[in-house]
Formats: C-alpha cells, structure tokens, sequence
C-alpha cells in the first residue's frame, strides 16, 4: 500500500506541514469515528488490547495482516468458525485499536507475547492460532516460543521464509524516526480512498473484493498515522526475524495447515508456503487454484476443514 501512495505523499508534503497536520489529525479523527471499536478491550501490562470474542469450545485465536485488523476476519469468517470454537480475533499492535508497544517497530517475538498474554487472561491457556500473511509470521513464532500451549497452527497466504526481492523503501521511510513523522502525516491527510480501492483490488486479484468488503474492513483505519508508521516499522523489520525463525521450524512438532492461494503474487508459495511444507515435520498444505492473497475469503471452506483437523 505505501508503494501506491508515493506520490501522494510527495505532494503532501509539498503542501505545508500545517495543513498537513490538520488534516491529518481531521481524517485520522474521522476514521475513528466512522469505524469504532467493534469489540472489547483488555491491558496486557500497560497496552491496551482489542479483540472481539465469538462461539464455544475449543480456542482459537486469529492474527491479521500487514496494515490491517480484526475486521477482516470479521467480514464472515469469525461467524463460521464460531460455529465450534471459541474464535478470538486480535488487533495487531498499532492495528485497528491495540496500541503500540513502543516506536522501534514491534518484533514477531514481542507481538506474540502480547497476543498470547491476552489469550490466557481471557481464560484461554491453550489454543489454535491462525495467521494470515503478516499474522502468519507472528502465528509461526507464537508455536515456537510457547509450543506447549500451542493445540496447533493454521498459516493462510502466510510469511514464513526470507526473499530475495526487498521491500519498497518507503516502508524504511516510514520506519524512520525523521521521515516517519512526516510521511505518516501526509499519507494519512492527503491520501484519496481510490488508492486503497486500488491495493485491495491487487491483493485479492484475480478474484474481486467481496461486496461490501471495503465498507465492512474500514479503510480510513489503515490510512490513520499511528497505522502507517506501525505498520512501516514492522514490516521494515521482518526480514532478519524470519531468516532467524524459518532456521527453528523444524522444532515445531505440533500439527500445522497451511492454506495458500496459488496465484499469490504478494506472498508467493514458491517461496514461502511450498518451501515451508517441507521444513515441518507434522503439516497438511493445501494450495488453492483461482485465488491469489485472499484464502480467507475464498477458500473458506478449506479453512473450515483444517480447522477441524486441528481440533482432532
């Protein structure tokens, strides 16, 4: 997404930082407004956490993507799956209304051990923990560090091995403590809707975004500064953390599925889902013709079957 808003953000710039800041501190104000919390709250050691907790029986936790929330497990599949589970979906930090745990950019580390703090001061010690793309990464060092606790691992169009290809350098930017403010702040005050329109047509390509799909996942939430900035430092960081865990996936003894979109162009499965399936020693890969980054929206059924499998 910050690739797409490039150009943007230089005319922003151009513009003043005054009127950039108020309009900024406007939209940003907006969105909140538009898009409240859907869910609960609960502090982990000073953050303030939001998830949204569905169903009975066994748990399982579902961890979003890069620039995203919980509503985009909550667009329907959070009602599936809550048919037999007790489903909790989180908001990463600095995501949708958890806040952030500090300004260097939080690691895959870190992220689950607030994630699954909160999971067990809900009364959930042990569960199944989902994750699509970014919030595969953080799903995969959720196992690794707590393994015990973990029943097993759901990885949809998941991160989980290093690239060759680096990142657009606009996330360095916006992980950048000078031009991070900066950039932040004209993104999140000049940026049109039509720019989001455009990365999400991308992401779920070749299959269009669901109807009602952009009004339900609340775009102006990812355009808000603290998500921007969040979002930049994160993603700026992950490479070195998943070429130091990807070395720890043989340890993972506990059942993992991973679902995959074949035609997915943002995280590709030759290189990390087809690689990933021959690292685990107890995994079930199922990669789906026709969709790209998306499973979880068109592969729901797939979903649904690993999850019982993982409940077994």
């Amino acid at each position: 997404m910050i690739r797409k808003l490039a150009t943007t953000a230089g005319v922003a710039l151009a513009l003043g930082s005054g009127v950039a800041s108020y309009k900024s501190a406007r939209n940003d104000a907006r969105a909140n407004r538009d898009y409240p919390p859907s869910g609960r709250f609960i502090t982990i050691n000073g953050t303030r956490v939001h998830y949204v907790i569905e169903g009975s029986g066994p748990a399982l936790v579902l961890i979003h993507g890069a620039g995203g929330n919980l509503r985009d497990f909550t667009f329907g599949l959070v009602q599936k799956l809550a048919v037999k589970h007790t489903v909790i979906a989180f908001d990463r930090p600095g995501h949708g209304f958890t806040g952030i745990l500090h300004d260097k950019g939080e690691t895959l580390a870190e992220q689950a051990l607030l994630l699954k703090a909160a999971t067990d001061a809900l009364g959930y010690p042990r569960a199944i923990v989902a994750g699509y793309s970014f919030g595969g990464a953080v799903a995969l060092r959720w196992a690794l560090d707590y393994p015990a606790a973990t029943q097993g691992v759901l990885l949809m169009n998941a991160v989980s091995n290093p690239w060759v290809v680096p990142p657009s350098k606009l996330y360095a930017l916006a992980a950048g403590p000078l031009t991070g403010p900066l950039l932040g702040t004209a993104l999140s005050a000049f940026a049109p809707r039509s720019l989001v329109e455009e990365t999400l047509t991308s992401i779920f390509a070749p299959n269009p975004a669901p109807e009602g799909y952009l009004e339900h996942i609340g775009a102006p939430l990812t355009l808000r500064k603290i998500t921007l900035r969040a979002n930049g430092r994160q993603v700026h960081g992950l490479l070195p953390q998943i070429e130091e865990q990807s070395l720890r996936y043989p340890e993972l003894q506990m059942p993992v599925e991973i679902i995959h979109g074949a035609e997915d162009v943002t995280v590709p499965p030759s290189i990390h889902a087809d690689v990933l399936s021959k690292q685990l020693p107890n995994v079930t890969y199922t990669k789906v013709k026709g969709v790209g980054h998306s499973v979880h929206h068109y592969a729901q059924d797939e979903i649904l079957a690993a999850v019982q499998r993982l409940s077994r």
